[in-house]
Parts: C-alpha cells; sequence; structure tokens
C-alpha cells in the first residue's frame, strides 16, 4: 500500500497524488459516515460527541461553496444535527429514509405497510424477550446495541436473535446488518449506496467525489462510489472493502478535513 505524500499525514494510505486532484478539482463532493468517523464510538449513543474541531471544520468546509458535504448516517437526522450542532449541510439519516437538506423542506421515506407489521411483529419479541432496554427505534429499523457487553455474550446474543428472525426478516422486505456494536433489521429500498448516488447525481459530471466511513453499512456506499470516485476506510481491520483508501482512526479525519480545507483554500 503506498502512503500519500502532499501533506497527507501519516494516516492516511492508497491514495497517491490525492491532494493534487483536490486543489485542481472543478467541483468537490465530500460525504461522511457519524460514528467511527467523525465521533468516537461510545456505549450511550448520544454520548458520541465528534471529536473537538470536526464540527468547526464541517462548517467552515461547508460555508466555503468550494465542496459540497453531507453527512450519511444510519442514526436519526435528528440526533446526527444535535451532535454537530446543526451544521448548514446535507445531513442523510436512518440510512436514506431520512432526507435534511442544507435549505429546503425535510423529507421522510415510510416503510410499506409489509416492512412496518415486519418489525412490529419483530420489536415486540424483542421487548418480550428482555432486550427492549437495548433496543434503538427509528423510522425505518430496529437496531439492538450491544456494545458494553462482555463480546462473547454480545456475539452469542445478536447470533442468536439473528438465526431467530432472519427469514421472518425476508419476507416482509426487511435485512438484517451487522453494526460495529450491534445488530440492526432494517427496510429494503435505501441505504447508503442508494443515497450517496441520488445526491452525486446532482453534482457536475466533473465533480471530486469522496466518502468516508468506517462500518459495514458504509460498504454500500463504497460499492456505489468505485466508478465515480474514492472510498475512504476508517480503520484497516483486514476485512475485504469497496474502499480504496485508508485512515487509521478518528483523529486522522480531523487531520484530513484540516488539509482539505488548506487545500482548496489555497486555490
Amino acid at each position: 500500500m503506498t502512503t500519500t505524500t502532499n501533506g497527507a499525514g501519516p494516516g492516511f494510505f492508497g491514495a497517491p497524488d490525492f491532494w493534487r486532484q483536490v486543489r485542481n478539482a472543478p467541483a468537490r463532493f465530500l460525504g461522511l459516515d457519524y460514528d467511527g468517523t467523525l465521533a468516537p464510538f461510545a456505549i450511550e449513543p448520544m454520548h458520541a460527541k465528534p471529536l473537538p474541531g470536526i464540527a468547526d471544520l464541517l462548517r467552515n468546509l461547508a460555508a466555503g461553496g468550494q465542496t459540497e458535504v453531507a453527512i450519511l448516517s444510519g442514526r436519526p437526522a435528528h440526533e446526527v444535527a444535535t451532535l454537530l450542532g446543526s451544521p448548514p449541510l446535507t445531513i442523510v439519516g436512518s440510512h436514506g429514509f431520512e432526507w435534511w437538506p442544507a435549505s429546503g423542506d425535510k423529507l421522510v421515506r415510510h416503510p410499506t405497510p409489509e416492512q412496518q407489521h415486519g418489525l412490529f411483529v419483530i420489536r415486540n419479541a424483542l421487548q418480550q424477550c428482555g432486550r427492549g432496554h437495548k433496543l434503538e427505534v427509528k423510522v425505518a429499523s430496529l437496531a439492538l446495541h450491544t456494545r458494553g457487553l462482555d463480546p462473547v455474550v454480545a456475539v452469542a446474543v445478536e447470533q442468536e436473535i439473528l438465526t431467530e428472525w432472519v427469514s421472518w426478516a425476508l419476507q416482509h422486505g426487511l435485512v438484517w446488518r451487522w453494526f460495529n456494536g450491534g445488530i440492526e433489521v432494517r427496510c429494503t429500498g435505501w441505504n447508503k449506496g442508494d443515497a450517496l448516488t441520488r445526491l452525486l447525481d446532482r453534482q457536475p459530471d466533473d465533480v471530486l467525489a469522496v466518502y468516508i466511513g468506517d462500518d459495514d453499512t458504509d460498504e454500500d456506499a463504497f460499492a456505489a462510489l468505485r466508478e465515480r470516485g474514492l472510498g475512504i476506510k476508517v480503520g484497516h481491520t483486514g476485512k475485504p472493502t469497496a474502499a480504496r483508501a485508508y485512515l487509521t482512526d478518528c483523529t486522522d479525519v480531523v487531520g484530513f478535513l484540516r488539509t482539505w480545507l488548506t487545500v482548496i483554500e489555497s486555490t
């Protein structure tokens, strides 16, 4: 793997000559996940605060007019907005089912009646078996958080639920996906890849498009971007990924954003 130069920093790998491309790009788009990308993980979701400097960097990038910035998260959009201090940029929440544009009307896509029924049954069953206290209910999904449990127990709980409910989910237009710290059943029809594609379709054809994320749910976005830009994975676990570059951790995301802002301000 080749380390970039030109001030990319010691934690950025796999994208030689990247900052020259940023400097010379006629248009730029930067999409980012939230948890594990802009903020370290926390047992309580609303305790996952962005690293110092992140919110200001995002505001400055968005205000400069030289980069279109969007946050794509599995979280509800209002949580992302609250944690980042309501930045003036597009927030896509709930894996694409919630759209909060930088300006204009907010949009919520609702599950089909069949999907709603499937989520209702699974939610009731998990609450009845004592899992409800760790269950997060979203507009188009249910996330069972296992962060904070013994890792062996967490895996056993996730596997038990998956085995019990995978066939029911498929019958009702739902899919199970692991995330860092739990397992989630969510509606098909929209994911981060679909959302990213929709956002990029509104960009100029010659836009330099970049997406940064850390989780399995971000692989949909990396795959959608494969022929249209650069996917950057936060953390190098050795697992297969559609991303083509890496940042070591959230701290290096701060450095990446700072360098991006410096580069475009020098053009």
